[in-house]
């Protein structure tokens, strides 16, 4: 039993909590180092740098719903006439995920293999947007079929958030072993006190094996230590009697919640403060000429700050409620782009004065605090959108991935648009060269959003501490009114 009388255990907790850490350890190569990669390893354009990568969202954002969608019905591959989904109908999309993550990522990371110098280098191209492809489907497997186990695994609200909050825990550990991993193997380089260069090649591909490797150990935890047993709810006495009720109504029926679009909103926001910093933050220390140890150690205050924030949110919603919990880790991430924009300004009057002065931040202890600010309020928001799409979903487990489908669909979508339109623009202003392009990023890239995420929260339920008014509660799923109308009234 877990804590106060909770339906899971730790073991379960904890054992859930490993499911997503090779996704976790991957995403965070892929975001925060496969545009350096690219543009100064492989020397591809910016412009093409952002295509491959909005391939890949693209990508991931139309296979997240669809495995939703199979997920939901329990589709799952069948071998022998053995249906899979007895082992799980969450788990095997989980492992099939896995599969395609661990045969994938590594490959994308291995070089040219010869192929750069023949047909200027399109075969190349071709197979690293084909194992793109692959790796963001296996991403998008793993990642919807674990989000949706969290209603599933318990009904209670507050084992809920403690779920999210250990998953997210999780993902700023392995962020943090991805960026220690990265130091320790950028500072045996004989080019760690230069930028990134084409002579780093190896770094990376050393650097993508180990994670996967690491990967593989905690995926093999999660299906060892997990036992997929939905909780079953009671439904009132209407719901049950709706024999015709159907899982395409169900979604449909998701349409009709203002507050799905509300938390889709919310959790979009919440993402695009989050990508953007961690994209953009080691494109802008490359532009600012620090060191390859520097693309280590930046990241990394980054994710200790966002582990740190992760730990005082149950305090924070437990005290405050999760509104005022969005309003301080939003406020915190605005300040550090607030800083940012004084810090410009400073040292673009200062550089006029004498330009032997360096770029803006260049004080590393300055630029620890700033990062750890930014780094922080956008770890603690991803963690509350995740909470607040728990909320929503509450007892309508039968359709809980495809409403963590859509808007992982959103958050992809716009993330990789977000990211192509910006090196677009970066191939064409900035063709002799930027200083402050990245940092003008940062700011509107991270600040916007989480003006969003304040916009978007405010006009959530009433709450009081981490318990929703029962009012709002009845209105807040899309199986429970006050008049305990079922879902299917809202489509028919």
């Amino acid at each position: 039993m877990g804590i106060g009388g909770g339906s899971i255990g730790w073991g379960q907790k904890l054992s859930f909590g490993t499911g997503h850490v090779l996704n976790d350890l991957c995403a965070s190569v892929w975001f925060s180092y496969l545009l350096v990669y690219l543009q100064y390893v492989l020397l591809i354009p910016s412009g093409l740098s952002g295509i491959i990568l909005l391939i890949g969202q693209v990508a991931d954002a139309i296979a997240t719903p669809l495995v939703g969608i199979l997920s939901d019905h329990g589709q799952c591959c069948c071998i022998g006439g053995q249906n899979l989904c007895n082992y799980g109908k969450r788990k095997i999309w989980h492992l099939i995920g896995s599969i395609c993550v661990i045969v994938s990522f590594p490959l994308m990371f291995v070089g040219c293999m010869g192929l750069c110098e023949s047909s200027n280098g399109i075969g190349y191209l071709v197979i690293l947007i084909a194992l793109v492809c692959v790796f963001q489907f296996g991403w998008a497997s793993a990642q919807i079929s674990h989000l949706a186990m969290i209603p599933e695994l318990t009904h209670v609200e507050a084992e809920r958030d403690e779920l999210n909050i250990i998953r997210f825990s999780f993902d700023i550990i392995t962020d943090i072993l991805v960026y220690a991993i990265a130091l320790l193997i950028f500072a045996q380089s004989s080019h760690s006190l230069s930028q990134v260069t084409a002579e780093n090649g190896v770094d990376f591909m050393v650097l993508a094996i180990s994670i996967t490797g690491i990967g593989i150990v905690f995926t093999i935890i999660f299906h060892v230590g997990v036992n997929e047993k939905p909780i079953k709810i009671e439904r009132p006495p209407a719901i049950l009697g709706t024999a015709a009720v159907t899982l395409k109504s169900q979604w449909l029926g998701w349409f009709y919640n203002w507050h799905f679009y509300r938390v889709g909103v919310l959790y979009t926001a919440a993402r695009l403060a989050h990508n953007t910093s961690i994209v953009f933050v080691p494109l802008y220390l490359q532009e600012t000429k620090q060191s390859a140890e520097m693309l280590a150690l930046i990241p990394l205050v980054m994710n200790v700050a966002g582990l740190i924030g992760s730990g005082l949110l149950k305090i924070t919603i437990k005290l405050y409620g999760k509104k005022a919990s969005y309003g301080m880790a939003s406020l915190m991430g605005l300040i550090s782009c607030i800083w940012l924009v004084i810090d410009i300004n400073l040292s673009e009057n200062a550089s006029a004065l004498d330009p032997s002065l360096g770029p803006p931040s260049s004080d590393n202890a300055q630029f620890y605090l700033l990062a750890s600010m930014m780094g922080g309020g956008a770890a603690m928001v991803v963690i509350l959108s995740l909470t607040s799409a728990a909320d929503l979903i509450d007892s309508n487990t039968e359709t809980s991935a495809f409403v963590y489908g859509c808007m992982s669909f959103c958050d992809k979508m716009s993330s990789g648009i977000m990211v192509a339109v910006i090196q677009g623009l970066h191939s064409w202003v900035c063709q002799d060269g930027c200083t402050y392009f990245y940092a003008q990023v940062l700011i509107y890239g991270v600040g916007i959003p989480f003006i969003f995420v304040i916009i978007s929260s405010l006009l959530g339920p009433k709450s009081q501490g981490n318990h929703v008014e029962a009012k709002d509660v009845k209105n807040y799923g899309t199986c429970r009114t006050e008049e305990t109308t079922s879902l299917i009234e809202y489509v028919h």
